[in-house]
């Protein structure tokens, strides 16, 4: 007795998983194939992640551009640079006409 209802729920569960399997698989071939076309280059997906993480990035690369000039001091760029060699400075001291 004990046989035939193991026996009895193994069949039902295999059943069930059967019509679940056969449920999927009609519904995968039910789907529309994908384009030929539709295929990407390699490069043509880096330049898309790569425009994708700079789009993403750029208003906290602002945020942080206007943090930096809240909270850093105003360089002194007289001392920090040196003083230009004679001729060179000239030329970018003058406006282009």
């Amino acid at each position: 007795m004990g046989i035939a209802i193991v026996a009895m729920v193994l069949g039902f569960t295999l059943i069930v998983v059967k019509m679940g399997l056969d449920y999927s698989r009609s519904r995968l071939e039910s789907l529309p194939e994908a384009p030929s076309d539709a295929t990407l280059l390699m490069s043509e997906l880096e330049e898309m992640i790569t425009d994708a993480v700079a789009e993403a990035t750029r208003p906290l690369e602002q945020r942080i551009g206007k943090l930096e000039t809240l909270a850093l001091p105003e360089a002194d760029l007289s001392r920090s640079l040196p003083a230009p060699r004679s001729g060179e400075g000239e030329q970018y001291g003058k406006e282009e006409e």
